[in-house]
């Protein structure tokens, strides 16, 4: 229901989405107990859409968020950096690991080991978009305009570091295990 996955939100990310109300709601399940007394029982591509603009929305601006935040106070990313980059060396590559066994945890609410098949295809997810971001000519050093929302100042993201976890929180946010539990 829209409130689960508001309560969800809040106890990942400290806050709920602040898009999911009204009649995004009621299309995402929801009842205003007026007009709208029954909730949708079966998943509708309308909610598929929901849950699509959720994710990206909400990988968008708590990714950006978390990093403008000191190491200590971060939710997300505690034990990691954006200047750390894939396949530089073995400790970065593990670092990076550990870093997404932690989001694992996180958002999904599971422990995968490092080096479990899950890991490896988040790893590769980000390695994937850091070198895709790094071969591109023109993109932007900094994370996105309307990932920064509500920031003081953009993130720095000269490796797209910061662009590639944005990716991974958007993929993990897309999981059956986050939206379904």
């Amino acid at each position: 229901t829209p409130e689960q996955i508001q309560r969800k939100l809040s106890a990942v990310f400290g806050q709920p989405w602040a898009d999911l109300n009204g009649q995004l709601a009621i299309l995402y399940g929801g009842i205003d107990s007026r007009e709208v007394t029954e909730r949708a029982a079966d998943p509708s591509g309308a909610m598929g859409a929901i849950q699509r603009t959720l994710s990206n929305d909400v990988a968008c601006k708590q990714t950006a968020l978390d990093f403008s935040r000191k190491p200590a106070e971060r939710r997300l990313f505690p034990n990691i950096e954006p200047d750390v980059l894939p396949g530089k060396s073995k400790e970065a590559d593990a670092n990076i690991r550990r870093a997404i066994v932690h989001l694992h945890q996180r958002v999904l609410g599971r422990y995968d080991a490092p080096d479990s098949k899950e890991v490896e295809r988040t790893f590769q997810l980000f390695a994937g978009i850091v070198r895709d971001a790094a071969n591109r000519k023109g993109l932007d050093a900094q994370e996105n305009n309307a990932c920064r929302q509500g920031l003081l100042a953009p993130v720095p993201d000269p490796n797209y570091t910061v662009r590639a976890w944005r990716g991974v929180v958007t993929y993990l946010l897309r999981q059956h295990e986050f939206l379904y539990e």
